[in-house]
């Protein structure tokens, strides 16, 4: 079954413009890189349990093509974040090398003990929504029951772009439509 959209949220805050590029590039050689959204700098979330904060994150999202489920895909992007040494903890604020959390696969909702779709997360985070809401902005979530772009729109304070970043996730748009022709 294909899915659409397919949007991949991701992020890196350990040297993360190395870890998306080449993130993004093993996405690509697994399934075709349809749109990529603009690339912003954020500050990490507040560890409840008081952990060490980290570095800034570059966070953005990804709009991809598969017929892979659900699961398939998720063992997929933890395949690519393994090869990029990212290493899980207990916590969920730790820093990384490279996040990419499936956000959206078309209209399906699912809740499983291990996947949770739509992610929840994208109505109250405005570094998972806004970067979702440019790269499908008319989709309806099935949840909320809005789109993506009155989600985004709900978040007042715009988030940073990191314009170098952007340009160079960008290149590989263009380097995946080359390869294709």
């Amino acid at each position: 079954m294909l899915y659409a959209p397919v949007l991949i949220a991701f992020g890196s805050n350990i040297d993360p413009l190395p870890h998306l590029y080449r993130g993004l590039q093993h996405l690509g050689e697994e399934m075709p890189l349809l749109a990529i959204s603009t690339v912003y700098r954020t500050k990490p979330l507040p560890d409840p349990e008081g952990g060490a904060e980290g570095a800034d994150y570059l966070n953005g999202a990804v709009q991809v093509a598969t017929a892979l489920d659900p699961h398939a895909l998720k063992t997929c992007l933890r395949r690519i974040e393994q090869a990029l040494h990212r290493v899980r903890s207990n916590s969920r604020f730790a820093p990384r090398t490279l996040d990419l959390d499936i956000a959206v696969m078309g209209e399906l909702v699912l809740q499983t003990e291990t996947l949770h779709l739509p992610d929840p997360d994208l109505e109250h985070r405005p570094f998972l929504a806004i970067p979702l809401a440019e790269l499908a902005p008319d989709f309806l979530h099935p949840v909320a029951q809005q789109t993506l772009r009155q989600i985004g729109k709900r978040f007042a304070q715009p988030l940073p772009v990191d314009q170098e970043a952007t340009r160079l996730l960008q290149t590989l748009l263009c380097r995946a439509t080359t390869a294709n022709f």
